[in-house]
Order: structure tokens, then sequence, then C-alpha cells
């Protein structure tokens, strides 16, 4: 085993099992280092390189990681769907909220990085799971490759600087994105193996990255509608929900 693959497993290894225990002890800043670790290790893994590994071994990899997020949504019987949440004075990197109900309201006031499960509201309605800036390891090398940050950068700077870069690290070789009045369709070709399953509440990391980016650029609170398989790729809704300032 090379020490590039060496290293990328150890940090996606690691980084899982820090998420896990984290999100069980209710710890957000284990939780938030783990699902780093695991965004770190996908990108050592995925450098491209003489000695790269395989695709089939980071479909192998990821498949665990993707399958305990899901779970985490299945027993908290978490009826919404994923909410991506622009940066803001609360939120610095943004984030990922699963409201607790389908009809769900937003109390982005109460939310913070210290956040794991948002209980202490007037409405059950604003209840959920936050799972913390989920996808921001790879925003990082968007914005990298952007040579400045998303904010206000709108769909199609997103859609640009995504695909470059998910293109280089071999994870997706086609990112687009189609504005429409009330929302977006995101279609993104992952090069990994890739089926969605439960991905309405609990994206991979690479659609996450990609959906972040999306709020940060358009400075829009987006609501995953649905998440399909298509012949060309993998294709998502998303309704816009309007600015933080709405939810305040």
């Amino acid at each position: 085993m090379k020490v590039r693959e060496a290293s990328g497993l150890t940090l996606m290894i690691t980084g899982l099992a820090l998420a896990i225990y984290g999100f069980m002890n209710v710890k957000t800043t284990l939780t938030n280092l783990g699902i780093a670790g695991v965004f770190l290790g996908l990108v050592v893994l995925t450098f491209k390189s003489s000695d790269y590994v395989k695709k089939e071994s980071v479909q192998a990899i990821m498949e665990p990681y993707r399958r305990v997020f899901s779970t985490f949504a299945d027993n908290l019987y978490l009826e919404g769907n994923a909410v991506f949440i622009p940066p803001y004075e609360n939120l610095p990197r943004g984030g990922l909220f699963v409201p607790l109900h389908d009809k769900f309201e937003l109390d982005l006031a109460r939310l913070d990085e210290g956040t794991v499960f948002l209980t202490d509201v007037p409405n059950d309605r604003a209840m959920g799971l936050f799972l913390g800036p989920f996808g921001s390891s790879l925003v990082e090398k968007f914005e990298e490759h952007f040579e400045g940050p998303l904010n206000g950068a709108g769909s199609g700077a997103v859609e640009s600087v995504a695909g470059s870069v998910l293109r280089y690290l071999e994870l997706a070789d086609r990112v687009y994105i189609e504005e429409k009045e009330d929302g977006f369709r995101v279609v993104i070709r992952p090069t990994i193996g890739c089926r969605p399953r439960n991905c309405e509440k609990a994206p991979c990391p690479i659609c996450a990255s990609v959906l972040l980016a999306l709020a940060k650029g358009t400075n829009q609170v987006l609501a995953v509608e649905s998440v399909e398989e298509k012949d060309y790729g993998i294709e998502v809704t998303v309704r816009k929900l309007g600015g933080v300032e709405k939810w305040m």
C-alpha cells in the first residue's frame, strides 16, 4: 500500500470513528472534526498521482460513511429533507440541517456550530438535526481554485469551479446547474459508483459540497426536494427558501 493511500485511508477511518463517537455523545466539535477528516482523506485518496487509489476503493470506503448518516436520519424519524444554509454570523461556514417534520420552519437565530439536535425552540416544526458545514472541505477546494470566496458569486461561478475541481479530483466529470424561478436543477455525474439512497436527507460528500457551495454562492437557503438517478447523472432539485434574514 502506497503512503498516499495509507494516509487517506487512515484519515477517513479515524474521521468516521470520530464522527460517530461525537454524534452519539452529542459532542459537536468531535462530530465536525470527524466529518472533516473523512473529507480530507477522500481528497488525499483522489488527488491525481501515478499511484492514486482506484475508484472502486473510494466507493468501498464511502459506502459505510453514507450508510451511517442514512441510519441517523432513519433512526431519528426525520421527516424533512436536507436544508443547506449559507454562511451567516452564527454559522460562518454555513451548514446542513435536517428538519424533524416535512412541514417545517427554520429558527436560524437559535442555530450555531455547537448545535447537534435543535430542540430548544418554541415550535416543534423548527426541531431537527444539524450536521454542521457538511461538504465544506471540498467547498474550500472550490474557493482555492476560484481564488476567493464564493459568497454571492452566483450559480454560474459555482457550476464552473465545482465542475473543474471535481473533475481534477476525478470525483465527478460533470456539474450542471440550471436556475428556475423558485429553485435550481443540479446535475452531478460522479465518476465513482453512486446510487441515491436516502440522499434527500443525507447527501454524499460530492453532492453536499456542490449544494453547500450553491447556497453560499446565491445567498439562499436551499431545501432539497428530490434526488434521482438519471441516464445523464444524479439530478437534484432544490427549492429556494429565501435569504438567512428571512428566518432569523
